[in-house]
């Protein structure tokens, strides 16, 4: 096999010297490569969002007056609302919509995953003589079974509580002692929390940091206004992570560090520890907590325990030095997006600023694999990672892990900040058929980030040539990115490999 071609997109100014649409001129920073952009004239940022598909009666179905919320992790106050609200219809979906597997329809040179697709082959007719029939999937440990939902057919492990202890590597759930000992860390503080759960900071005995993510499932009680999911659920969001996770792995066509590092899954049972609903009173203390206490759970009850790695605060409100910083912070989440993209169809669905973490690094650079060619980008002294996978979509050993989101009325009716604006183009872009492919989602949300990074007035820095460079970069990148159909094009536009300048050259 041969080496990977590495990129000559190393961004050392963070800045495109030039994006102008009526030339045709190449796009050169200093060692930075980029080729032009070609409209007929540079759109306005209103104009920009117009360029999105327009609304269809998909979209304008909603049958509930828009509510403004605050940007972020909103669910949280949309689950607090409905409790007191009667505007919620009787059997409507879960705020989170609910998660489905199907098989992968797409066209097989679309994605380079459907290699573990041939053996499916002999499944993928339409006409199945029963919703009993089996489809053997050899990454997992069980058939998959077809069921009927609001006369769609989907797939479901026929033992879902065996496929997560699996890959829990258990036979049976075990104590929150056990899982702390496992992890060989100190459980600090609590740091966050989701509709489905808490989050805690840990530290182990040489200083690394780690996050514990504990979400309740299978119980009757629920969870913050809402069901808790089951093991069928759970299982997608295991998948997920575990596979955007291994993208750190060193591989000659797709690597790329910028998705949280999954350390350890594990299945608890038992009571709340007593240290842990300390710190859950401390962080309510402090700042509040919009969550139900988790002292209310009972002594059975079931817990998925997610551990990854520190990945810094989140992106919301996250003040840079300048915008040369946030520029190579945009960069890096591109590049992230454009590997597992092309890896596995995966569409993020829900990249706003509180899904994006934030921590100062020493390392200079980040290397990227994307289709055999090495892209390496200066990081400036940021590194960005990727985080929550709850509405994403991915394609995994021929099958499509989705949130269907197609009855979750509520999602699409926020108003109060662009970020609910993305909710709506995602389910027109979509027509509201959640399991299709549509990378064009992943754009919305990089021209959400770039709305984000070019309004911020926090920097520490505003004078220098290196902020204004950036900040100019960001504004003519946000003119021309709603253009694109996939995050793959905005990187073969805009990185150009050394190989393909050197034939240009010639």
């Amino acid at each position: 096999m041969s080496a990977p071609r590495r990129s000559s997109a190393r961004i050392r100014k963070s800045t495109l010297s030039s994006i102008n649409s009526n030339d045709s001129s190449r796009l050169t920073g200093e060692q930075t490569t980029f080729s032009a952009v070609k409209c007929s004239k540079t759109p306005s940022k209103h104009s920009d969002r117009s360029m999105m598909p327009p609304p269809t009666a998909v979209e304008a179905d909603a049958t509930i007056g828009r509510v403004s919320f605050r940007p972020g992790k909103w669910r949280k106050s949309m689950s607090t609302l409905l409790k007191t609200s009667m505007c919620r219809r009787e059997g409507a979906c879960s705020i989170g919509g609910e998660r489905r597997i199907t098989m992968y329809q797409g066209p097989p040179q679309s994605n380079e995953t459907l290699h573990d697709a041939q053996r499916l082959s002999s499944n993928t007719t339409a006409d199945r003589p029963s919703d009993s029939h089996d489809v053997s999937v050899q990454r997992f440990v069980a058939p998959l079974s077809w069921k009927t939902v609001s006369d769609q057919r989907f797939l479901c492990p026929q033992r879902s509580k065996d496929e997560v202890m699996t890959r829990c590597g258990q036979r049976e759930p075990i104590s929150f002692e056990q899982v702390i000992a496992k992890m060989e860390a100190t459980v600090e503080r609590k740091i966050g929390e989701g509709v489905y759960g808490e989050v805690f900071l840990c530290t182990k005995a040489n200083g690394t940091q780690s996050v514990l993510k504990l979400i309740p499932i299978e119980g009757n009680i629920p969870i913050n206004g809402e069901k808790q999911k089951t093991f069928e659920e759970i299982l997608s969001e295991i998948i997920i992570s575990s596979e955007l996770s291994d993208l750190r792995q060193q591989n000659v066509q797709f690597s790329t560090d910028g998705f949280v590092e999954l350390r350890s899954v594990s299945c608890v049972v038992g009571e709340y520890p007593q240290r842990l609903l300390e710190l859950w009173k401390d962080y309510n203390d402090r700042q509040g907590s919009e969550n139900d206490s988790p002292e209310d759970f009972p002594a059975d009850q079931l817990y998925i325990a997610f551990e990854t790695a520190f990945g810094g605060s989140d992106l919301d409100g996250y003040r840079f030095y300048n915008a040369q910083q946030a520029f190579a912070t945009f960069t890096q989440i591109v590049l992230a997006l454009a590997v597992a993209e092309k890896r596995y169809d995966f569409e993020h669905r829900d990249l706003h600023t509180g899904n994006i973490l934030i921590e100062t690094t020493k390392v200079p650079e980040r290397t990227y694999c994307l289709l055999g060619e090495e892209i390496v980008i200066k990081t400036h002294g940021l590194k960005a990672t990727i985080i929550d996978y709850t509405l994403s979509r991915i394609v995994y050993s021929g099958l499509c892990l989705f949130n269907d989101l197609s009855t979750d009325e509520e999602l699409f009716t926020a108003e109060g900040d662009y970020q609910f604006e993305i909710y709506r183009n995602m389910k027109t872009v979509l027509q509201n058929r959640w399991d299709q492919h549509a990378p064009r989602t992943n754009v919305y949300w990089l021209h959400y980030l770039l709305d984000k990074l070019t309004s911020v007035r926090n920097f520490r820095e505003k004078t220098s040539k290196a902020h204004k460079a950036g900040m100019k970069a960001m504004k003519q990148l946000s003119d021309v990115l709603l253009q694109f159909t996939s995050v793959h094009d905005i990187v073969r536009t805009f990185f150009a490999s050394d190989v393909l300048e050197a034939d240009k050259e010639n």
